[in-house]
Parts: structure tokens; sequence; C-alpha cells
């Protein structure tokens, strides 16, 4: 019998202790099975989100194990910004393309989900962002090229790869001059190998952003692509601006549900 998953998205902005606990709170109302949680650190703030979700569903009582969580968070020896994988699914394993002296380290990982029926693989991605220096070009450039190489080598099946790419496609509206053409061809490079744009798929001709800057320009940063075999589980995907409406994070989450 087929079964729904459900995974949300969302870049947490390395939060300070107190806005972790709110972002705690919203994330434990959420039904989602999966979490994706992006620009995370080894700060107080992601150390308490990580061991709420670790430690859910115990005290001292009844230890209590209805709900229980796995983790893959990986740290880097370089204290960079990363991603986090948070699943109500056991994470058979998990795997990295760098090694963990790496500044990219923390922003990539693969985590293998125990789903009844079958195993699904979920990419977590924090693609840098940058400015107009030559070193912020070149990091993020190298971090994209690495990309492409790993996922030209996997394949495309029964995978899923979310987060924030900080980058646009080129259909985007708004029309951003700023952007180079490489970052444009990763988009390109995703579909072209098989992958499907899942937001744009549910919604062909719909505008939606995850983050809006100070001047109200919106930017479709955060998304979630699925292999070709899935494309007909997807039952939906939205963008959930709450986030940012409630000012727990300044990214609005985006969410997808699969029958699968």
């Amino acid at each position: 019998m087929s079964k729904r998953l459900s995974l949300l998205s969302l870049n947490i902005g390395n939060p300070s202790l107190e806005r972790a606990k709110k972002q705690c709170r919203w994330l434990e109302k959420r039904p989602e099975d999966i979490f994706v949680l992006t620009e995370t650190k080894q700060s107080q703030g992601c150390e308490y989100l990580k061991e709420f979700f670790l430690q859910y569903g115990y005290d001292l009582f009844s230890m209590n194990t209805a709900v229980e969580y796995y983790i893959n968070a990986p740290v880097s020896k370089t204290g960079d910004l990363g991603v986090m994988v948070i699943s109500k699914y056991p994470i058979r394993s998990s795997y990295n393309i760098f090694s963990d002296d790496s500044i990219y380290f923390s922003r990539q990982t693969e985590s293998v989900i125990a789903f009844p029926g079958k195993e699904l693989d979920i990419v977590g991605l924090y693609v840098p962002s940058r400015d107009r220096s030559e070193a912020k070009i070149q990091r993020k450039k190298a971090y994209i090229d690495a990309i492409e190489k790993y996922m030209e080598e996997l394949g495309n099946n029964h995978r899923i790869i979310m987060g924030d790419f900080n980058i646009l496609d080129r259909n985007h509206i708004p029309h951003y001059p700023n952007f180079f053409e490489w970052e444009y061809g990763f988009y390109d490079k995703l579909i072209n190998l098989g992958f499907l744009d899942a937001f744009r798929y549910c919604h062909p001709n719909q505008q939606d952003y995850s983050w809006v800057g100070r001047t109200n320009n919106g930017y479709r940063y955060d998304y979630c692509f699925v292999s070709s075999a899935l494309k007909k589980n997807i039952l939906s995907c939205e963008y959930i601006h709450e986030t940012r409406e409630i000012r727990i994070t300044d990214h609005s989450a985006i969410a997808m549900e699969l029958l699968c």
C-alpha cells in the first residue's frame, strides 16, 4: 500500500538560542516527516535545535518514545555553515563528498532514509552565497562545480534534493542582471540530469519567492528537486511564508508531499 511522505526545507539562519527555541516550537507542530534545515552551524542555537529533536518524546518519568527523530548534521572542522537533516524515519547511512576539513563539508550531505518498502536518498544542500568579491565568487563556483560532478556520477534514481541553492532559474520574474551564467547553469544542469523542480511542476506559471530583500525584491532561492522516477508521486509542493511573517527566520519554507 502506498504511503504519504512529506518533507520541508527551511533556512534557519544560524539562530540565536532564543530564536532556535521559537523555531523548535514551530517545527514540532508541522506535519512533515523530514526536515532539511540550512544555514546551520556548531552554535548554541543549532545545538539546542538538534538536542531538542534527539530527545523528543522522552521525559524522566514515562520515557515515551512514540515519536522519535533521527538526525544527520555534518560539522566541518572549519566551522563553516551547513545543513541538518531531521527525520521521523531511520537514517540508514549518510554520505558527504567533501572531506571534513573542507570549507564545504557541512554544506552537503546525503541521507539514506528507511521509508517503509523502499529506501530514499535525501540530498541536503546549502550553496554558498556571494558578493562581488573574487574570493566569494570562486568559493561559490567551486562548490557548484563539485556538486554538478557529483550529481553526474550519482544518477537520479529515487533521489530528492532540497535546500537553499542561492541561485535562480532563467525564467525568474523579476530578472536580476547580477547572476552569472554558471549560476543559471546549475539549475539547468539538474533539469538536464533528469531532476524535476517540484514547485514549478505543480505551479507552471506561478511566481513565488522564498527570500525578500530590503528593497522588497523577491528571490526563489529554496528548492525541492525530485528524480524523474518520482515525478508521478508528487502530490503537492508549496512555499510556506509563515516563517518570514512571524520572523523566526528571513526565509520561507518549501514543503512537498509524495505518495510512495
